[in-house]
């Protein structure tokens, strides 16, 4: 009984070091950013933007409430994110 104990267990902790490791996400190259934001959120925006077809590395352009990030392909992707020190994305559009 104790073993199956530990080994449900270890099971357990086995695949919670793999979830954690899976969610690693891969840092997104950014070649210029004159945002206010946090690297956190600068890596979320470009990777959002990177899985809607814009190519690193990513420039992130902020003017007037729209954010706009394009990189080496000719998509671009305008998020509207109002002002502030971090973004509150109300819509976004990629072309």
């Amino acid at each position: 009984m104790k073993n199956n104990k530990l080994l449900a267990l270890a099971a357990v902790a086995t695949l919670a070091v793999g979830i954690n490791a899976y969610s690693a996400a891969k840092e997104i190259q950014v070649a210029s950013n004159n945002t206010p934001y946090t690297a956190e959120n600068v890596q979320k925006i470009a990777s959002t933007a990177v899985s809607m077809g814009v190519k690193e590395p990513v420039s992130l352009n902020l003017s007037g409430g729209n954010l706009n990030v394009s990189g080496g392909s000719s998509t671009k992707c305008v998020f509207k994110v109002g002002s502030g020190d971090a973004p509150k994305i109300q819509g976004v559009s990629c072309k």
